[in-house]
């Protein structure tokens, strides 16, 4: 059986190479972020990123994440912050805001 990569060095072997590049350039940096695929939510759950974005929240020992309308959001003090980005510079938004 013939399986392509959703996501992964596998899929996209030039970009992990650029990222490679940059986290060693960067090691402090590199220790605080990670690049992380989001097929599982947009394929499995099927989320609109265009339309929604993943609140987490921390409960005991565990990470919760709530996908809910970008509406709920607005550009307010009081918004949680955002900790996950997606995009294009200069076009990147938010995918996911951290209640911590």
């Amino acid at each position: 059986m013939t399986h392509k990569a959703k996501c992964g060095p596998e899929r996209d072997p030039e970009f992990f190479k650029d990222v490679a590049e940059v986290f060693a350039k960067h090691p402090g940096a590199s220790r605080r972020y990670s690049v992380r695929c989001l097929a599982l939510e947009a394929e499995v759950l099927g989320v609109d990123f265009t339309k929604q974005v993943g609140v987490s929240r921390i409960e005991g020992d565990r990470i919760v994440t709530e996908f809910r309308s970008r509406d709920e959001f607005g550009n307010g003090e009081d918004e949680p912050r955002c900790c996950e980005f997606a995009g294009d510079p200069p076009h990147e938004f938010c995918v996911r805001y951290c209640l911590y």
